[in-house]
């Protein structure tokens, strides 16, 4: 480090060998020790990273708690959502876009167990385990301009990983292994990526795009995927708060993990992640130092006088009953409250399916052209959701089957655009081409997703809403 700015003197970017990865982690360990010696490179301790493909990432919701119960919380919802073991790594970055959201990372223990055998062969300390993630986030979060987000590619071996970061902190994540490593392959495997990642946050759209990777492939890669992105895409070549004797290349996500701070509420390390705090112990601490006052007051009673000590002592032991007492009081009462909460939501939850009947039947162009055969909804909400207010609620979303017979295929033609022209939903249509109804020569099947719950007539709106139209 040089005045705040990481320097980079030397990188190296080697294959590994068949026979060292047939050899196993010792085998790993000096080649990696023989690796560095031969780049001039020495190091008794080094940060360690872990490709996106090799550890579970996911965002968690998150609850208004004692900073002291996170850790315990998070272990559980990873070991729930993300079907990790028991014994997996799990840690956690606070702060980004929503304070009440917070990203999880686990590495399973064999994972762990392994790279801490290849640094012990390699003679190396492990002073910190992060994913690559991490540090590509970090890079891009000093290149977003005006909170816009910034989108990466990041090419390392046999995997592909795409990261979308901002200054706020990590926006998405997505990797995947690659059977066959070549230009074409990365390339590819990075047009899915973006594809994915636009259908599933299509809100979040990047300024621009870097491709991290070796040289040659990360300029190859960038000039392929420019035209197929829409956003400005280069390959990452420098950094403000980066001094590049040579090119990184591929390390530049590693840069970015030696350029978090160790005190920053984002920085994970699986090496020493968060734990729940031994409360036993802290419990025990208190009362050692609670024994060692009391032997400070009696040398010093003994000493000047014995007159208060006992009534001291009494008034001690029950201020520390009240403050215990309160505490637990406090969090029984606190749970209490969240579950009441939580089943007002359900019992709040009232979908109005009759008017929503009411109002998608008055779309038909001739009513006593069209029969409607069959309708049913679902409210597509499975959880309560706590907004950033505390509040809690079920998602409003709602999707109708609506099975229809028309007269000919004009009506029917004439319903579907008519609901599709609506902008407040989406229409699907499911039935297949030519299928006649029971009553009338034309059936007709279709879903509407409502995302703001079952359709009812609204006044006009002065602007189109932004889900857009049929799909």
């Amino acid at each position: 480090m040089e005045r705040g700015r990481a320097v980079v003197v030397r990188a190296v970017d080697v294959a590994i060998p068949a026979d060292a990865i047939e050899g196993g982690d010792a085998a790993l360990g000096a080649f990696v020790a023989g690796a560095l010696r031969d780049a001039g490179i020495r190091a008794d301790r080094a940060t360690w990273t872990v490709s996106r493909d090799r550890v579970a990432f996911k965002r968690i919701a998150i609850p208004a708690a004692d900073s002291h119960e996170l850790p315990g919380m998070v272990r559980l919802a990873m070991l729930r959502e993300a079907a990790v073991g028991a014994d997996a790594a799990i840690d956690f970055s606070l702060g980004g876009a929503d304070a009440a959201d917070c990203w999880a990372v686990a590495v399973p223990a064999a994972e762990m167990a392994s790279l801490r055998a290849i640094a012990g062969a390699a003679r190396i300390a492990i002073d910190r385990v992060a994913p690559r993630t991490c540090g590509t986030a970090h890079l891009l979060a000093a290149l977003s301009v005006d909170g816009a987000s910034v989108a990466a590619i990041d090419l390392a071996g046999d995997s592909a990983e795409l990261v979308v970061a901002a200054a706020s902190g990590l926006r998405a994540t997505r990797g995947a292994s690659i059977a066959d490593p070549s230009l074409e392959a990365s390339a590819t495997e990075a047009r899915r990526s973006w594809t994915g990642f636009r259908l599933q946050q299509p809100d979040e759209q990047p300024a621009s795009a870097v491709v991290i990777g070796a040289a040659s492939t990360a300029a190859a890669v960038a000039d392929s995927l420019g035209a197929d992105l829409g956003v400005p895409t280069s390959a990452l070549g420098s950094h403000p708060a980066v001094r590049c004797d040579v090119d990184p290349g591929a390390a530049w996500p590693l840069v970015g993990l030696l350029l978090e701070s160790p005190r920053s509420a984002s920085r994970i390390d699986l090496a020493s992640p968060r734990r729940t705090p031994d409360l036993a112990a802290r419990r025990r601490m208190r009362a050692y130092a609670a024994v060692a006052l009391i032997a400070l007051a009696y040398s010093v009673g003994w000493t000047v006088g014995r007159k208060d000590r006992s009534s001291i002592e009494s008034r001690r032991a029950d201020l520390r009953e009240k403050a215990e007492g309160a505490l637990a009081e406090h969090r029984a009462f606190k749970r209490d409250e969240l579950r009441a909460r939580h089943l007002d939501a359900w019992s709040a939850a009232q979908p109005t399916w009759l008017d929503s009947m009411l109002y998608l039947t008055s779309f038909a162009p001739d009513p006593s052209r069209i029969v409607l055969a069959g309708w049913n909804g679902q409210s597509m909400g499975d959880e309560v959701e706590l907004a950033k207010d505390g509040s809690m609620r079920l998602p409003a979303g709602a999707r109708i089957a609506l099975d229809a017979e028309a007269a000919d295929r004009s009506t029917a033609d004439a319903l579907r655009e008519a609901l599709v022209s609506k902008r407040d939903f989406t229409v699907r249509s499911t039935s297949t081409e030519g299928k006649a109804g029971r009553r009338l020569p034309v059936a007709l099947e279709l879903v509407i997703d409502a995302p703001d719950g079952p359709p009812v007539e609204q006044p006009a709106k002065a602007s189109v809403s932004r889900r857009g139209g049929a799909r």
